[in-house]
């Protein structure tokens, strides 16, 4: 199934791991420069940040592992239920922020995470009944994952850098 997609693969993986490296290098140079209020909503928004990152990578990785497809498969399945369960619980607490920085982060952080890792999950499933064009959605979820992150990640970064005390 995932013949012919190594290089795909390798890329998404290797933009997600260094995206991710990237992001703990801003957070490092910008930490300690928020007050309280500022370093709680950091947190809420450079963590799922990192995850999807991570998964994007995670599921790369998976996909390029040698044998057992169909082991790999089920993993990625069960790597995109849980995170859709995680993004369930982070949609929910940003919905419940009495002041939320923008009106677009519950939807960028919060609703577009939980679709894509519910049409990842879905891709997982159709990947495993072998129908046709499965590994295409698969990928076309996570390049939207991933683009929904370096959105997520540029508009973090930018937020840091203005709430920076002097």
């Amino acid at each position: 199934m995932f013949a012919g997609w190594q290089t795909f693969y390798q890329m998404t993986g290797e933009a997600a791991a260094t995206l991710t490296g990237l992001l703990f290098i801003v957070a490092s140079l910008t930490s300690g420069g928020q007050n309280r209020k500022h370093e709680r909503g950091v947190m809420l928004f450079t963590t799922p940040t990192v995850f999807h990152l991570a998964s994007v990578l995670a599921i790369s990785a998976l996909a390029l592992a040698p044998d057992g497809e169909r082991s790999r498969i089920v993993l990625m399945i069960g790597w995109a239920g849980l995170s859709v369960a995680y993004t369930l619980f982070l949609a929910v607490h940003l919905a419940r922020i009495e002041d939320p920085t923008h009106w677009s982060d519950f939807w960028w952080y919060g609703a577009a995470p939980v679709a894509v890792y519910l049409a990842l999950a879905g891709a997982g499933a159709i990947t495993w009944a072998h129908i046709p064009h499965a590994a295409d959605l698969l990928a076309l979820c996570l390049i939207a994952l991933l683009l929904v992150t370096i959105r997520n990640a540029w508009d973090l970064i930018t937020w840091l850098a203005l709430r920076r005390d002097p």
